[in-house]
């Protein structure tokens, strides 16, 4: 079934007499059909629906649906933050929208060859290539849906995308539910990519 479009722009809803359709038929054939709305816990766009914006946050819309989708699994059991761990990579942010930008930046630094924003930047989950490594605040909506998600570790150190210094980067612990800084080159916590829709 291909995209439904109309002047260039992708279809997501179509009404006829004020009833929301869910289906275009023709000729018998279904050509286009309503994507189910996304529900936090959820199989949705090549992971587990673990959030979804609400007014106030970057991107909220109050028409269509934005948020975050988790990894349905931890991508590596031990990585580094980065190999480059003496020089600060400036600018990185713990607010929440920031982890793409984060791990851009991890990525662009002088010398880096490896690390858990790389590891996220490849991940080709649900055939999706726009993973990256969550920021702090970003982590802390998984943190928030943790039980409904299903698919965290609730004791779990999660790497965020969120540096600290030139030696430490923030870890989220989700046993404590809160961010702290750990060295770079620590090898215990976990890599989980996300992408937002």
């Amino acid at each position: 079934m291909m995209p439904l479009t109309f002047n260039g722009t992708t279809v997501t809803a179509v009404t006829f007499n004020g009833t929301a359709l869910t289906a275009l038929v023709c000729n018998g054939t279904t050509v286009w059909g309503a994507a189910a709305a996304p529900v936090v816990g959820a199989a949705y766009g090549g992971g587990i629906c673990a959030y979804l914006l609400v007014s106030g946050d970057p991107g909220y819309s109050s028409s269509t649906p934005h948020g975050l989708i988790v990894a349905s699994a931890d991508l590596d059991a031990i990585a580094y933050w980065s190999n480059v761990i003496l020089i600060a990579v400036t600018g990185t942010s713990a607010n929440f929208g920031t982890g793409l930008a984060n791990t851009t930046k991890i990525m662009a630094q002088s010398g880096h060859t490896a690390s858990a924003a790389k590891i996220c930047r490849n991940y080709n989950g649900g055939g999706y290539s726009d993973w990256y490594l969550p920021s702090s605040d970003e982590l802390d909506k998984l943190y928030n849906n943790c039980t409904a998600i299903g698919v965290l570790d609730p004791l779990g150190n999660y790497w965020t995308s969120t540096e600290n210094n030139a030696v430490n980067a923030l870890v989220y612990a989700f046993s404590e539910g809160m961010a702290f800084a750990d060295k770079k080159n620590s090898d215990y916590p976990m890599v989980r990519a996300v992408r937002s829709f």
